[in-house]
């Protein structure tokens, strides 16, 4: 038990490393492709500790997957697979990434995401990681950062591709599936698993589903971070309407920043700069950063359409089938812990049972990611077949 301890506290630290902390791709008319299609796979690494059961062989996954506009677009994606016997099968997991904003730290790219993805697998889950949409083999265009529809749409293509490799090299799967992710990766998990029950339920079934500190409720997240007088990492607000300008057309940069800060919100967000780069380059002070007016409405009760486009993707209100199991730090200063009351309270209320809050007691939300492991890790182990 000592040695799983610590090899998921290696785990954590890997995956927390590219965290909340470079290919080509063109878009095509959705009806002229497959989504989830494979279009190639590349072996990366294989990997053994001799503290886990299984050794680990990975891949990148490239794939066709839809943009925010349905259009068709390649992506791609990490694959890890333990290395069992031909007649043994696996349970598959899904992991969604946390925030990053350097290309190189994609999943499919990043040394440590591969070794922490890898040791998931290595205790006999077939772990599926996609990229998303803006990096990677998608690495030309802007990340659509908590846009729920792309999230949802990278994974569960990213799933559908890895079966058709699965099934090419004659690796058996068993029909679980368990989806985990912190951070942003939270909010991707939970997007995902809502666009599985809805949309994708005769292709996939959610076995159980792990999401950790989630901007759910990014109508009130975006609320809550406007009315802080500083913030210590204006990058991820900034981030996100940056992406909503993109993903919908808005053109509203002018109208939400200050001159000064404008050229950055328009040039940085490209996977070439990190948060650190980012948040040196815009004010730390709330009111400095961003236009009054814009600032008065998101922090009121006025119309904008970028307040339009945060409840178009808020995403806490609706009823799982699946178990689900969040977790949160009640000092998260980065996804403020109102999320994690909003989402058990409200799928409570619309009649869910199975829907489950663990606390943190770390504190921050960076040091949360790693008992987040632990207890999802906990909560999995309670259905999981075939490690």
């Amino acid at each position: 038990m000592k040695n799983f301890i610590f090899l998921w506290f290696i785990t954590a630290a890997s995956l927390l490393l590219n965290a909340c902390g470079g290919g080509s791709s063109s878009s095509t008319d959705s009806g002229s492709v497959q989504r989830g299609s494979l279009v190639s796979s590349t072996y990366i690494t294989s990997s053994k500790s001799f503290l886990l059961p299984y050794k680990v062989d990975a891949y990148k996954i490239v794939y066709y997957t839809i943009n925010a506009n349905n259009k068709a677009i390649k992506a791609s994606g990490l694959l890890s697979i333990p290395a069992k016997a031909k007649s043994e099968k696996s349970p598959m997991l899904s992991y969604q990434h946390g925030t990053i904003f350097l290309d190189v730290q994609t999943p499919s790219r990043s040394a440590s995401s591969i070794q922490g993805i890898n040791t998931l697998a290595g205790t006999g889950f077939i772990v599926s990681a996609a990229d998303y949409i803006g990096y990677g083999e998608s690495s030309n265009t802007i990340h659509p950062y908590h846009h729920a529809n792309s999230l949802a749409s990278a994974a569960i293509d990213m799933l559908k591709a890895s079966k058709i490799f699965l099934a090419n090299k004659d690796i058996k799967t068993n029909s679980q599936l368990f989806l985990a992710g912190y951070s942003e990766g939270g909010y991707a998990t939970l997007a995902m698993q809502k666009a599985i029950q809805i949309d994708s339920s005769g292709e996939f079934t959610t076995t159980a589903s792990a999401a950790g500190a989630g901007a759910f409720d990014l109508t009130e997240t975006a609320r809550t971070l406007a009315n802080k007088i500083t913030n210590e990492d204006p990058s991820y607000m900034s981030f996100l309407i940056k992406a909503y300008d993109s993903v919908y057309t808005l053109n509203k940069v002018t109208e939400v920043y200050q001159l000064a800060y404008r050229k950055t919100i328009n040039t940085h967000f490209d996977g070439k700069h990190s948060g650190s780069q980012i948040d040196n380059k815009l004010s730390h002070t709330t009111s400095e950063l961003f236009q009054p007016e814009f600032l008065a409405i998101l922090r009121g009760d006025g119309d904008h359409v970028i307040k339009d486009k945060l409840a178009l993707n808020d995403i806490y209100d609706w009823k799982p089938d699946a178990p689900t199991r969040f977790y949160h730090s009640p000092n998260d200063e980065v996804v403020p812990y109102h999320n994690a009351v909003k989402v058990l309270q409200t799928m409570r209320n619309n009649g869910t049972k199975n829907v489950s809050l663990g606390d943190c007691g770390v504190g921050s939300h960076v040091a949360c990611a790693i008992p987040y492991v632990f207890d999802a890790l906990n909560f999995f182990l309670g259905f999981a077949e075939d490690l």
